[in-house]
């Protein structure tokens, strides 16, 4: 497939980047500073450009199959991408958020409350960036993931994550940025998750 990512940069960027390209699939990446980016490929392409510039965005997404969003903490920035989504025709979107995004299926549960509460205190403006981005995404006609996560590490890939919702005592507090990568991945062709905002950890 096709595969346009923004927030390749990163350190789980980094690793979704390599593992797209591992499992046979071509890359473009959006990026600010492509210098960042450590990989070369020839599958790997690069699209230079700000997440406030309209045009390197659809020139990124122009041709994809999917889409992977890294910078959920922006919601000007998944605007302009589910615009020129919108514009190009290209359906799939896979979003990385937080559990300071609420889902219905959702259950009551003490040590997320508390967690969601510290983020709102200390930094609200992420905290209302990334919920106003979800908004933007659940509001489109794309057919959009949210994954879920509250806490990532850079501990080494386990190979198990934990799928559901909180509250159900099937989600915990982490998830190695490996496995996060690898689940974003696997969500460009499954569809299981599609329309919907899974929690995931280890």
């Amino acid at each position: 497939m096709k595969i346009t990512i923004f927030g390749g940069t990163g350190r789980m960027g980094h690793l979704l980047v390599q593992q797209a390209l591992e499992a046979g699939h071509e890359v473009t990446v959006h990026a600010r500073t492509p210098g960042r980016l450590r990989v070369t490929h020839p599958r790997l392409s690069i699209v230079t450009g700000q997440l406030d510039d309209q045009e390197s965005i659809s020139e990124a997404v122009r041709a994809a199959d999917a889409v992977i969003e890294g910078v959920g903490s922006e919601s000007e920035a998944t605007r302009r991408i589910v615009t020129a989504m919108d514009t190009a025709g290209v359906k799939r979107f896979v979003v990385v958020s937080t559990c300071s995004v609420s889902d219905r299926a959702d259950l009551p549960d003490l040590k997320f409350k508390a967690l969601v509460r510290f983020v709102k205190t200390v930094a609200p403006r992420p905290y209302a960036e990334v919920r106003a981005a979800a908004e933007t995404v659940r509001a489109s006609d794309l057919d959009w993931t949210l994954v879920r996560v509250a806490k990532l590490t850079d501990e080494a890939p386990t190979g198990r994550i934990n799928v559901g919702h909180y509250g159900h005592g099937t989600v915990g507090l982490s998830i190695t940025r490996a496995d996060m990568a690898a689940f974003l991945l696997g969500q460009v062709s499954d569809r299981a998750h599609v329309r919907g905002a899974p929690a995931i950890s280890n």
